[in-house]
């Protein structure tokens, strides 16, 4: 699953009052949905709760590269959402953590050693049958 590291804090011109942040995180978290929803191969399949507001993520499913990641919300709030969108496409980015599913079972992609990540990096999408 993924985790992302926050880099910059929210930037506005004013924000005056604790109102302010609130509909600057809905738009932001809105954004985030929408460019999900409209993608061609992500899709959010919920959230996870954390120990507490920090730690709670939303789940992406990548089907493109049949991965799994998990992006905790502060990080959408914070980070550009194209930037964010990108690195959830392809998994390129020292802040993504992927998770995968092999005969059956979920692994971090983190543990896994450089011929293993080779593995993952070569496997193709195809139509596979027995005939």
């Amino acid at each position: 699953m993924t985790t992302a590291i926050l880099e910059s804090p929210v930037v506005r011109d004013r924000v005056d009052s604790k109102e302010d942040i609130e509909i600057l995180i809905e738009e932001k978290l809105n954004a985030f949905d929408a460019a999900v929803k409209r993608h061609e191969f992500l899709e959010i399949d919920g959230d996870i709760p954390g120990n507490n507001p920090k730690e709670d993520c939303i789940k992406i499913i990548n089907h493109k590269l049949e991965c799994a990641f998990a992006i905790d919300v502060d990080s959408v709030i914070r980070q550009d959402i194209e930037s964010v969108i990108h690195a959830l496409e392809t998994g390129i980015t020292t802040r993504l953590y992927g998770v995968t599913r092999i005969v059956g079972y979920y692994s971090r992609v983190s543990n896994w050693n450089k011929s293993k990540i080779g593995e993952l990096h070569d496997r193709h999408m195809g139509r596979y049958s027995v005939r």
